[in-house]
């Protein structure tokens, strides 16, 4: 049922009946009556299964067939795993402008959210999902590798390591970037997977900050 759904998403992703309508731009009766039972349906469904990270089709007919699973979701190599874990839970996809100033999920202002996204991979409280741009990522000799348009999650808690794949903001520049981080004993440095991309190599020396570290990704099919 409706009701059940809606609770299950919302619980899910540990948000409060008072969250889920300030994302949503609903009042908190609307949430309620819906997960009461009271109300069968909203014309606001399809904003409320945005903020949550499912479709309207699945909140009202338990219909969806774009939900990642465990198994579709390709874990990366190269980092330290975090303390928490989280599987399964949501995270909120943001634009590359708002990666370069993310600090928390809790405050994160509702216009900067583009929707939710269910996160399997065992991930931190923090973590995020940008959706990847270009073709920087793409590797012609393997994996891994990025096309434009797959969702990527980045979770600020864990410790990034040589040849872990990173978020990061340059000094300067208005929004983040996707790259492999480099460790060598001269300094760090941050490289494309394509090997053809105009940008090379760039060294990062107090003029960066590392976002995150890219732990899993999504790709259509």
């Amino acid at each position: 049922m409706l009701k059940e759904r809606l609770k299950e998403a919302r619980k899910r992703m540990g948000i409060s009946r008072e969250k889920l309508a300030e994302l949503a731009g609903v009042s908190t009766s609307t949430i309620t009556f819906l997960e009461n039972g009271r109300n069968d349906g909203s014309k606001f469904l399809v904003e409320i299964a945005r903020v949550l990270g499912v479709t309207a089709e699945w909140l009202m007919y338990g219909i969806d067939s774009n939900t990642p699973t465990t198994a579709e979701v390709r874990p990366m190599p190269n980092t330290t795993p975090t303390t928490q874990t989280n599987e399964g839970s949501f995270v909120p996809v943001i634009s590359w402008v708002t990666a370069g100033n993310f600090h928390s999920v809790e405050t994160l202002p509702a216009d900067e959210l583009i929707k939710w996204v269910p996160c399997p991979v065992a991930h931190s409280e923090n973590t995020f999902a940008l959706r990847v741009v270009g073709v920087s990522m793409e590797n012609p000799n393997g994996k891994p590798s990025f096309e434009d348009g797959d969702i990527i999650y980045v979770d600020p808690d864990r410790v990034p390591e040589n040849k872990s794949l990173v978020v990061v903001t340059l000094e300067g520049s208005s929004s983040a970037t996707f790259k492999q981080l480099v460790i060598e004993t001269d300094g760090m440095y941050i490289q494309p997977l394509n090997p053809n991309w105009h940008e090379k190599v760039i060294k990062i020396n107090g003029n960066a900050v590392i976002n995150g570290v890219v732990i899993g990704k999504w790709t259509d099919v």
